[in-house]
């Protein structure tokens, strides 16, 4: 608050209370109680305006407030998300290679299979 903690604040009213005198100091607490009951009053009239402006909701936006009332993010896991969402796009890689792979397939069909990792194809035909 204005840039002083809280033992500087103590000070400052400490200070003030000497300044000021009891007879002082209890009429200017007279005035912080009629100011916050002055501001309590203006907070209610408000909430009270506001919420009577909101009763003249349409019906579409009570429909939209039921919606977001029974909405449930219980029912939505992130890591299920990233999951399925992961496991789509490796479904749709494997089904792109499929349809890439009669060229590769009759590569295959033909005898010549390529090495398996670790293993060398010899040039003479491994004899």
């Amino acid at each position: 608050m204005f840039g002083i903690d809280g033992a500087e604040f103590l000070i400052i009213l400490v200070l003030a209370a000497l300044l000021l005198g009891p007879k002082s100091v209890a009429q200017a607490l007279h005035g912080l109680r009629t100011l916050l009951a002055a501001f309590r009053n203006w907070s209610a009239r408000l909430r009270a305006e506001t919420l009577s402006d909101s009763a003249g909701l349409t019906e579409q936006d009570i429909k939209n407030l039921q919606m977001l009332r029974d909405f449930d993010l219980s029912k939505y896991s992130p890591k299920q998300m990233v999951r399925e969402a992961v496991q789509e796009e490796l479904n749709e890689w494997m089904k792109q290679a499929r349809s890439s792979s009669p060229a590769s397939d009759a590569g295959t069909a033909a005898g010549s299979n390529p090495p398996v990792s670790g293993e060398q194809s010899a040039p003479d035909g491994g004899k």
